[in-house]
C-alpha cells in the first residue's frame, strides 16, 4: 500500500494499519476457496508474466508468531516470526500497513517451507519511533532485527510500496546476504530526475484530497469486495509517528544497473503510482529482472489479489533458494 513515510507527508513530498492478527469477519459473504479458474499459473518462462485476478476472497487469517517488541539499537520493533529452520523471508510493509499486514502470506509461505518474518517499521503500529536524531536506515534495522532473532545467514527480502524503498538499497548493501529481492508496487526510492518528474506528473493536483482507499485499492476490488474494503479502511488509518529513514545508497539508474541480486519487480495492473509501463522502465535498468503484473490489482496486491501475489513471489524465490552442499 502507500509509498508515504507518514500521515503528515503528502504523496507529492514523498516522491522527492492494518492491525496484526485481526480476522476479516466482515468477509463472510465473500468467503470461498480458490476456484479452478484461479489456479496458480505455470512458472514464468520469459521476462514478464501477467498473473490472473481472483474473484473471491477468504477472511484474513490470523497472524501467528507475534514476538512483542524486539530490541535493536535505539528502538524496539514489533515483530512476527513463524520460526523454524526454513530459509527466512523478510516482509517489509506498505505505509498503510504494519508488520501484521501479512496474514494472507504467512500460511502459504510457511507451508512452502520458509520462515516468515515481518515487523512494524519505526513509528508504525506497536513499534517505537526511536530517537529523532538517530533515525537509522531501514536496511540496518532489518539486519539488526535478524541478528536479534538469531538469523545470521542468507534470506529473501520482499518489500511492498514504502517497504519497497529498501529493496534496491538492500541489494546494494547486502550482496552477500540476499538470496533474492522482490520490489513491489513502489517508486523504490529512485532519484533519476526524469523518473521523479513523471511520478509527479501522473498524479493530479487534487491527489491529497482523494480518499486513501481510492488511491490505494484498485476499482475491481473496491467494487467486488466493499465489506473487505471497509475493513481495510478501518485499519489503514491507524496513526503513525513519522520517521524519515534515508537510504544507505543513492538509487540512481547507474546504481540499479550494478545490482546482481535476483530481482522480481511486481506491480498491479491498476496501480496508480506504479503502473506496468513504469515498472518495465525500471526493469530496463536491472539485469535479468523478472516482472510480475497482477491483473486488476491496485497498489495493494498482497491484499487485493493475494493468491496471484503469493504465486508470483513463491515461484520466484523458489528458483533462488540457497544451494544445498
Amino acid at each position: 500500500m502507500g509509498d508515504g513515510m507518514g500521515p503528515k507527508l503528502g504523496r507529492r513530498s514523498m516522491i522527492a494499519g492494518l492491525g496484526g492478527g485481526v480476522g476479516l469477519a466482515a468477509l463472510g459473504s465473500l468467503t470461498a476457496c480458490a476456484s479452478a479458474a484461479e489456479a496458480p499459473p505455470p512458472p514464468p518462462s520469459g521476462r514478464e508474466t501477467v498473473y490472473p485476478a481472483q474473484t473471491t476472497w477468504d477472511p484474513l487469517p490470523e497472524m501467528t508468531g507475534a514476538k512483542g517488541q524486539v530490541q535493536i539499537p535505539d528502538v524496539k520493533l514489533a515483530c512476527w516470526d513463524t520460526g523454524g529452520s526454513g530459509e527466512p523471508v523478510v516482509f517489509l510493509h506498505p505505509h498503510t500497513g504494519n508488520g501484521g499486514v501479512w496474514g494472507y502470506q504467512q500460511g502459504p509461505f510457511t507451508q512452502a517451507g520458509y520462515r516468515v518474518i515481518s515487523f512494524s517499521c519505526r513509528g508504525y503500529h506497536q513499534s517505537e519511533a526511536g530517537p529523532t536524531d538517530r533515525p537509522g536506515t531501514l536496511v540496518d534495522d532489518v539486519v539488526a532485527l535478524l541478528g536479534a532473532l538469531g538469523v545470521t545467514g542468507k534470506f529473501h527480502l520482499v518489500g511492498l510500496a514504502k517497504g519497497g524503498f529498501a529493496g534496491f538499497d538492500a541489494a546494494l548493501s547486502l550482496p552477500d546476504r540476499l538470496l533474492s529481492c522482490t520490489v513491489g508496487s513502489t517508486l523504490a526510492g529512485i532519484v533519476d530526475p526524469e523518473f521523479k518528474k513523471v511520478s509527479a506528473a501522473i498524479l493530479p493536483p487534487q491527489w491529497e484530497e482523494l480518499p486513501e482507499h481510492f488511491k490505494e485499492l484498485g476499482p475491481s476490488y473496491r467494487a467486488a469486495a466493499p465489506d473487505a474494503m471497509k475493513h481495510w479502511i478501518e485499519h489503514a488509518e491507524r496513526p503513525v509517528v513519522t520517521v524519515e529513514q534515508a537510504p544507505k545508497n543513492k538509487l540512481t539508474w547507474q546504481a540499479l544497473e550494478s545490482v546482481k541480486i535476483p530481482t522480481l519487480l511486481l506491480t498491479g495492473e491498476a496501480d496508480l503510482y506504479m503502473p506496468p509501463s513504469r515498472m518495465r522502465q525500471v526493469a530496463g535498468h536491472v539485469r535479468d529482472a523478472q516482472v510480475a503484473i497482477i491483473a486488476e490489482s491496485g497498489h495493494a496486491p498482497h491484499w487485493e489479489q493475494y493468491r496471484s501475489f503469493n504465486n508470483a513471489v513463491l515461484s520466484f524465490i523458489g528458483r533462488h533458494r540457497a544451494a544445498k552442499g
